[in-house]
């Protein structure tokens, strides 16, 4: 009797937890569609480049003219994949990623607007950066044993994974902290929270130490 409830219960909690993640890889494939569609197109992809570029303006404060940023806590959107990228922007604009200024600018952007930005910073080069290589080889260990599976081998992501290579350092190394913070329940509420259930069983027994290993492998993965 008992295993029959278990199993039961079990496969409830599957079948509630499906319709999310169906939900979730149903927008990817639709969001995959529209910048496929406008790629394809050589006129279409040259007017998103040069809208796009127009629109980045907004954002070069923080994030560079051509994606590299400029400030070392925010992140380069410079060769970040562009369905990936579309699809923050859009979390953003949702309030289910948490930042004041990020909130309020992609609530202002139509879908064409998010999506010239996304083609235009993924055709962007990724600065070279100087790390320290005795730390970077000890990142380099991490990051093959907890992150390849999500990331890849080469830190180039995926459509629903973040692009990791060339990324700032200062910037990974404190969003590493933030997901760590929300895991031990020490995040504050604010804008500074990261909630990711995969991120936060990751990094939790991670020091600050190897996070910075991990930030300077990745700083000098070559774009």
């Amino acid at each position: 009797m008992y295993r029959k409830l278990t199993v039961g219960f079990c496969l409830l909690i599957l079948l509630g937890l499906s319709g999310p993640l169906l939900a979730v890889e149903d927008e990817i494939k639709g969001l995959m569609l529209i910048i496929e569609q406008r790629m394809e197109d050589p006129a279409a992809r040259q007017e998103a480049m040069r809208a796009g570029r127009d629109r980045a303006l907004l954002c070069s404060y923080c994030h560079g003219d051509d994606g590299n940023s400029v400030k070392p806590e925010v992140p380069n959107l410079a060769a970040q994949n562009p369905v990936y990228l579309l699809d923050q922007i859009n979390k953003f604009a949702r309030g289910e990623r948490e930042n004041f200024v990020m909130n309020s600018l992609a609530k202002e952007f139509s879908l064409d607007d998010k999506v010239n930005l996304a083609i235009y910073y993924a055709r962007q080069e990724v600065d070279d950066k100087a790390v320290d290589e005795q730390l970077a080889a000890r990142g380099e260990k991490l990051y093959n044993s907890r992150c390849t599976s999500c990331h890849g081998e080469n830190g180039r992501g995926s459509a629903e994974y973040a692009r990791l290579a060339g990324q700032q350092p200062e910037y990974v190394s404190l969003t590493l902290k933030r997901f760590r913070a929300t895991a031990r329940g020490s995040a504050e509420v604010d804008e500074t929270v990261r909630r990711s259930p995969i991120m936060e069983s990751i990094v939790e027994g991670l020091d600050d130490t190897q996070m910075e290993a991990l930030a300077a492998y990745l700083a000098g993965l070559e774009g």
